[in-house]
């Protein structure tokens, strides 16, 4: 029985509790959305437990596992690999990417391609209406006719109408877009708060474990990459994918940063054209500066100084890109340290190493780091290429060229290889390289000092 009610007051935006009421929540910020909640304190039942309800039945992990997943081809083997062999029935799947970098467009071919075989699909948009969602289409000359499609934002509609086609014809893969455009009933707040996207995300999950539809759910990514929202939001789904790439260029790379039907080591390279997506056989041809004779005449340097060339592992692929380091003279107390493609942190603590073992003036420069092609380089042994892009533009020192630089570098200046140093050099020589600087030949970074 309960004796009596704890009083405390809950934030409708992002879940923060308090006991006290604040006009203004002390986590996300937001005004007036304090709310007062009280929680029964248990009496009889120190425990808590509500001991009403049946309880649960476990059995042998053996017994449990007996079922099988079911599996939904893209039609790209690139996407198929990502998601471990296609989309697993009854999952959900978040996407997310740069503004325009085009999740709608790589998702409506996905659905054009699942509809060309024979499977049933849906397209809720919320953020374009049927006109310019149907051009997108036409462009990429994909068959509308059996693609259903709604730009309804209030999702139990949604949800509702979605059960109706399914009984008509059977569902296998939807798309919301977005989750930050989609609300539902019951809750105070604006689309796109935290407590409308958790609320709108567990229907999104429900729907697709109760009717076993593939959904796919598109969502916003903040100013600094990272997808928007709490990470509660990317804990409730099976699969978290990101698209990354530049706007310029027509090439796309999807990552898998959570599968729980696959692994997260794959990477899929496809080019983003007029006619949708095209599978790319040589990833590198769009990180590498080739000389004029193409891949056996690769040029790293060109003549100038701060470029590198680098080989990575890139799920089963080995990668190889090109480092381009900028140091400037800087007046800043801060001096800028700026990284596209390469991990921020990461590019400080090799700044550190190379004032503190080459003796390099480093707070004097402004330094700038990129991976051209619009690659993000996750793989420790690009370290020392960067490490000696960084090197050769301060010092104005230009490497030789179809030289490729392999290396993880430890805080203590000492460099490790690793497991697939062998497989990448073994590669790069039959892609041209010539000369190599890896831990064979650098066993600690202080020997930068002879190249220059």
């Amino acid at each position: 029985m309960v004796k009596k009610q704890a009083s405390s007051f809950v934030c409708s935006n992002c879940g923060g509790n308090f006991e006290q009421w604040f006009g203004r929540c002390p986590d996300c910020g937001q005004w007036n959305t304090l709310k007062s909640f009280n929680a029964p304190v248990p009496g009889n039942n120190p425990s808590g437990l509500d001991t009403s309800v049946s309880p649960s039945r476990f059995i042998s992990l053996q017994e449990a596992g007996k079922g099988s997943i079911t599996r939904i081809s893209s039609g790209s083997k690139e996407i198929d690999r990502v998601l471990g062999g296609g989309f697993a029935r009854g999952s959900v799947v978040l996407v997310s990417g740069e503004p325009g970098i085009g999740k709608s467009t790589l998702l409506l071919s996905i659905l054009g391609s699942l509809s060309k075989n024979s499977v049933a699909v849906a397209y809720a948009s919320a953020e374009e209406d049927g006109v310019h969602v149907a051009l997108r289409a036409k462009r990429l000359k994909l068959s509308m006719q059996s693609m259903l499609f709604s730009s309804d934002n209030q999702i139990d509609a949604l949800i509702q109408g979605l059960q109706l086609a399914h009984k008509t014809t059977p569902l296998g893969v939807v798309v919301f877009d977005s989750l930050q455009t989609l609300y539902a009933s019951g809750t105070d707040t604006t689309s796109g708060s935290l407590s409308q996207s958790k609320e709108v995300l567990t229907r999104i999950i429900n729907f697709a474990k109760e009717e076993q539809i593939t959904c796919i759910v598109v969502g916003h990514v903040t100013k600094e990459g990272d997808i928007a929202g709490p990470k509660f939001l990317e804990h409730m789904v099976d699969t978290v994918l990101f698209i990354e790439g530049e706007s310029r260029s027509h090439l796309r790379i999807l990552r898998s940063l959570k599968n729980r039907f696959g692994s997260t080591q794959e990477t899929g390279f496809f080019e983003l054209g007029e006619e949708g997506i095209h599978e790319v056989a040589n990833p590198s041809e769009y990180f590498l500066d080739w000389g004029e004779g193409g891949p056996s005449s690769v040029k790293t340097t060109a003549g100038e100084a701060g470029r590198t060339a680098v080989g990575v592992r890139e799920g089963p692929r080995i990668v190889f890109a090109t480092i381009e380091a900028l140091a400037v003279t800087s007046h800043l107390a801060f001096p800028k340290r700026v990284g596209k493609g390469v991990d921020t942190k990461r590019l400080e603590v090799i700044l550190a190493i190379l004032k503190k073992h080459l003796g390099l003036v480093i707070d004097s420069f402004d330094v700038y780091v990129n991976v051209s092609g619009g690659l993000t380089v996750r793989d420790p042994l690009a370290d020392l290429g960067i490490a000696a892009a960084v090197y050769s533009a301060i010092k104005g020192y230009c490497f030789p060229e179809r030289s490729l630089f392999l290396g993880e570098v430890g805080l203590l200046g000492a460099l490790r290889k690793s497991r697939d140093s062998d497989s990448i050099v073994k590669e790069a020589r039959r892609l041209g390289f010539t000369t190599f600087y890896t831990p064979r030949e650098i066993a600690h970074i202080r020997l930068l000092k002879t190249f220059s």
